[in-house]
């Protein structure tokens, strides 16, 4: 009699686990430590939801191409991608694992959504608004400080939100009245020598564009353009708490979060292909005081007074 009960006890507990549901992965791919924010908010608000048997991991390039192809590699149950060159590896490494991305610059200009508001594929997620903003940026930066004349824009050719960035740009600086300078970056070896090139642009200022490059190189280009005596006008508020002058952007752990709660409908099965494309729930101003007076610059109070978040 105990033998049979042992027995019965065995079969009801492989009959359980045959029922169980499998394991799924969602696989966050990050370029680089620029992005990184947006994927570990990411992780830690699905975490939070405490959705059953969802393993969150995180890969980090850490700017290596071959790394980041890597993490394209395999079908998780979802990825998620922390910006633009992230998500373009995962959908030329094909399968058919549903995508969200955390913070894609220009969406309909990388041909994966149809429409932002029923994508109609595998991808949808939060478009970062970074390309559109740009002129608002040198608006700002003249807010701030009404003497700057000319200024650069870094930017790197290539890459799909760079047209939409410089139009607004471009337009931004027709009616401001302001002279641009260009200076292409295309990789890491080009920033080699980047101050010096600030310098003879004669610019008082320098703008930053969405580039995963120049995003994942940050530290590179704040050196350089303090070397060179240039408020430096990032994305958001990580750049400016990382040594920018200004910014105006959605932060990119508050994107994550917002991701978060589309993944989870994903995994409760929501389809992606119906998954209306957001916006940044929050959109901020950011000042660095500091990197201000060591440049020997004075904000204009009305600029500080606008300010979500000013760095003293």
């Amino acid at each position: 009699m105990g033998r049979l009960l042992w027995v019965v006890l065995l079969v009801l507990l492989v009959l359980a686990g045959c029922g169980r549901t499998p394991e799924r992965e969602v696989r966050v791919v990050v370029s680089g430590p620029g992005r990184l924010a947006r994927a570990e908010a990411f992780a830690e608000r699905l975490r939070n939801y405490g959705l059953e048997r969802v393993r969150v991991t995180i890969c980090d390039a850490g700017g290596d191409p071959e790394r980041l192809v890597a993490c394209a590699e395999g079908e998780p149950a979802l990825f998620v991608t922390a910006g633009g060159v992230e998500t373009r590896t995962v959908m030329e490494a094909g399968g058919t694992a549903p995508v969200i991305y955390v913070g894609l610059a220009a969406s309909l200009d990388w041909g994966y959504v149809e429409a932002l508001s029923r994508p109609g594929g595998r991808a949808s997620g939060v478009d970062n608004n970074y390309a559109e903003l740009s002129g608002k940026r040198l608006q700002l930066l003249t807010l701030a400080l009404p003497g700057v004349r000319r200024v650069v824009v870094l930017y790197q050719p290539g890459v799909v939100p760079t047209p939409r960035g410089l139009a607004s740009v471009e337009d931004a600086a027709r009616r401001l009245g302001l002279e641009l300078v260009y200076i292409p970056v295309e990789d890491a070896k080009t920033l080699t020598g980047l101050s010096d090139r600030l310098r003879e642009s004669g610019a008082e200022a320098a703008l930053l564009m969405p580039s995963f490059v120049l995003e994942n190189h940050l530290d590179a280009v704040v050196r350089a353009t303090r070397a060179a005596g240039l408020p430096l006008v990032g994305l958001d508020a990580a750049q400016v708490e990382a040594g920018a002058f200004l910014a105006y952007g959605a932060s990119g752990a508050a994107m994550g979060r917002q991701a978060a709660r589309m993944a989870r409908q994903v995994l409760e099965g929501y389809p992606v292909a119906e998954m209306p494309v957001e916006r940044p729930q929050e959109t901020a101003l950011s000042v660095n005081l500091g990197a201000a007076r060591a440049l020997g610059l004075a904000p204009e109070a009305r600029v500080l007074d606008l300010a979500d978040e000013v760095v003293r």
